[in-house]
């Protein structure tokens, strides 16, 4: 007992039970069980959650190839191309605001002020499709309406209280950025299902990113927990180690869960309030609540699911943890 005791101070282990005798062990997760299988199901996750659409896709083309490969050195890879690509995209929706000036070029100029602040999608649709359709508007001298003559009162003390309406951070900064009426037409239509698009994908790039550095580093201290040579010692670091990262994940992904519940309950009431009004500045928001109200919705599941996950993990690395000291 006096050796145990002083391995553990020495590994800086502190047991979340007292020792007692081992009870049968937990299921072995996948990452244990089967750590093929583990990669494939966290890549395949990454196909799905990664904020960026050339990154899942990327994600998606890897599930049935070298998983391992992709996790090292492909994801890092479709994340960089997916910056080149908005940053090619960005230059030009600039440089053709820049080129055609809202007083000769409206419908162009509009376009490109929009997709410059959108996401990758609006971007990229500007520099596939958006441009040309909007210079045929421009040179057919079709009239452009900014939305000023529709603004209502209610209109501007909507877009005062966003904050208490959408929190989200980027909507809330373009509503700060409002001053005139124009602006106000502009926000509704276009800026804020915009800015609220950008919300959800900067809260799935966050925790797809410390997803991964977590999987990683359990994933790696698994490895060397498991070898059919390592030193119970070693063992033993590596097992506290990987439960001390999955006794974390549990409260982060029901504070996520939490966090998406509200924000659904956001969408669904602006959907109402969208969908019963009169005024055509709100009629792209009739629509695009929906579809953000559903977004948020089906991160509540995905929260849940992982944050089972870490806590069957986390429940596995304890009882390997007891196994081991009971073994001496």
């Amino acid at each position: 007992m006096r050796r145990r005791h002083f391995l553990l101070g020495a590994a800086g282990i502190v047991l979340a039970v007292p020792s007692r005798a081992v009870a049968a062990p937990p299921a072995a997760p996948d990452l244990v069980a089967d750590p093929a299988g583990a990669e494939r199901d966290f890549v395949r996750w990454l196909s799905v959650h990664a904020p960026r659409r050339a990154v899942q896709q990327a994600a998606g083309q890897a599930v049935d190839g070298d998983t391992a490969a992709f996790l090292s050195s492909g994801y890092p890879a479709a994340l960089s191309q997916a910056a080149r690509d908005r940053a090619d995209d960005l230059e030009y929706a600039n440089r053709m605001a820049a080129e055609h000036p809202a007083a000769d070029f409206p419908w162009v100029n509009a376009a490109a002020r929009r997709a410059a602040n959108g996401t990758d999608e609006e971007l990229a649709e500007f520099g596939g499709t958006g441009y040309a359709a909007a210079l045929a508007q421009d040179n057919a001298h079709v009239p452009y309406d900014d939305g000023a003559s529709l603004v209502s009162s209610s209109d501007w003390d909507y877009v005062d209280s966003i904050r208490f309406v959408d929190p989200g951070s980027v909507a809330v900064e373009r509503a700060g950025a409002v001053r005139t009426d124009a602006d106000v037409a502009e926000f509704l239509r276009h800026g804020w299902p915009s800015a609220a698009r950008i919300d959800v994908d900067a809260f799935r790039g966050r925790y797809v990113a410390d997803e991964l550095a977590q999987w990683q580093q359990a994933n790696y201290q698994i490895r060397i927990a498991v070898a059919a040579d390592v030193d119970p010692y070693a063992a033993l670091q590596a097992w506290d180690v990987v439960r001390r990262v999955a006794s974390r994940q549990p409260s982060a992904w029901a504070e996520r869960e939490r966090y998406a519940r509200g924000r659904a309950d956001d969408w669904l009431r602006l959907a109402y309030t969208a969908s019963d009004s009169d005024s055509p500045l709100w009629a792209t928001l009739a629509v695009d609540a929906w579809a953000l109200q559903e977004r948020w919705t089906k991160e509540v599941p995905g929260a849940i699911r992982q944050a089972d996950w870490w806590r069957q993990l986390d429940q596995y690395a304890q009882a390997a943890i007891e196994e081991l000291i009971h073994g001496w």
